[in-house]
């Protein structure tokens, strides 16, 4: 071949790569590409056979994913050795490429069965990688004689070369869409989760509602016959009897409040207070009788138990100064600083309780239940004039 048969070669070769890569720009898929470089690996050599295959590492073998000139059937489902004793798996295992010019002389490997078939004499092969792990060899053969030689190996490896890049980004496409999908998926979960979330939730509060309107309805049940029965009553247990309908509609009132907060165990002092008061205010007479109830508390947030005690002592006291008191009533409960605890203090404008008082030697229930609850918060009640004292400590000193 003289030179110039040579460089015409050459420059063919060279417009094979370029158009390689115009194909891979394309973007048609990875078969429609492999076939492409299949093709024109035939045509730069001047070969009848190429093919483009691919290492199957589970089976260590290589499939035939395209190919020229191999009976029909073959590509997509032959497959060869992978091992050192064929061409191309001493060139994929080596990482160099291969020249066999004899292979019926060959002492390096043996000729695998589907290139015997086909007569073929000579083969060349080089790697098909990019910047991941190899993709597997890309191979011509021909049944002629004559000699491969490196400046073919130069062509074959550019071809290669650019196959494997395009096999990177390809790759790198499928996981971004594997990622995608993987990211899409994790959204429908959550979007899922949230709707049965939702649905919980949804379940919970209608759940609530029918457990406070059974409450409701058993504590008005329970109000009710207490009414009838002190109103049929005379004396002493016709006063006990509406005692016990009015802490009856305490427990409803608290239950109430407690119902309406958008906590789940605890509420906030300050406005369960407020609202308490504002209900006692008008169950408790004062507000017809002109008499102004006053509240001050810290916003405060508070166990609800710890809550329920604090209203229904107010309940108790608040309803004591509405019988046997006079003026306005004024309550606060406040944090101190020092302690971390609550003082809570109920005053009126009338006399108040006699000096030297004792709740322990009292005999009314009212006075029991003051005190008991006032012990349940860890505080002991005083009275002093017309003002009611609690100071409850911090729950968490209690513990300690």
């Amino acid at each position: 071949m003289n030179s110039t048969e040579e460089l015409t070669i050459r420059l063919r070769q060279q417009a094979l790569i370029a158009e390689l890569g115009l194909a891979a720009l394309r973007r048609e898929g990875l078969q429609p590409l492999l076939e492409t470089a299949a093709r024109l690996a035939a045509e730069g050599m001047g070969g009848s056979f190429s093919k483009v295959l691919e290492y199957q590492p589970e089976d260590q073998c290589f499939l035939l994913r395209a190919g020229m000139g191999w009976r029909e059937g073959n590509v997509g489902t032959a497959r060869i050795g992978s091992d050192m004793e064929s061409p191309a798996g001493f060139a994929f295992r080596s990482g160099r490429p291969v020249i066999s010019n004899h292979l019926a002389g060959e002492s390096r490997f043996r000729t695998p069965a589907l290139m015997a078939e086909h007569g073929i004499r000579r083969a060349v092969n080089v790697v098909i990688r990019g910047e991941a792990e190899p993709f597997g060899v890309l191979e011509v053969d021909s049944r002629d004689d004559g000699d491969f030689t490196p400046r073919d190996v130069n062509f074959l490896q550019a071809l290669a070369n650019t196959l494997g890049l395009a096999l990177d980004r390809e790759l790198r496409e499928r996981e971004m869409q594997r990622l995608a999908e993987l990211a899409a998926a994790r959204a429908r979960e959550a979007e899922e989760a949230v709707a049965a979330r939702d649905a919980l939730l949804h379940e919970k509060d209608l759940l609530m509602r029918e457990v406070d309107h059974r409450v409701k309805n058993s504590l008005t049940v329970t109000r009710s016959l207490l009414s009838l029965q002190a109103r049929l009553s005379t004396g002493g247990a016709r006063e006990a009897l509406e005692e016990a309908a009015q802490r009856v509609s305490t427990i409803a009132l608290v239950h109430d409040r407690l119902y309406r907060s958008d906590r789940i165990g605890s509420v906030e002092l300050g406005d369960y207070l407020g609202g308490l008061c504002s209900d006692l205010e008008r169950s408790a007479g004062l507000r017809d009788s002109g008499r102004p109830m006053r509240v001050l508390a810290d916003a405060h947030e508070c166990p609800a138990d710890e809550a329920i005690t604090i209203g229904l002592i107010i309940t108790e006291v608040v309803t004591n100064a509405a019988k046997y008191g006079a003026g306005a009533v004024s309550i606060r409960c406040l944090r101190d600083d020092a302690t971390g605890g609550l003082r809570l203090e109920v005053t009126d404008e009338g006399g108040g309780m006699p000096p030297g008082f004792n709740p322990a030697e009292s005999d009314g229930l009212g006075m029991r239940l003051i005190l008991a609850l006032s012990q349940k918060l860890g505080g002991e009640p005083c009275w002093e004039g017309p003002t009611f004292r609690l100071d409850i400590p911090d729950p968490a000193s209690l513990r300690e």
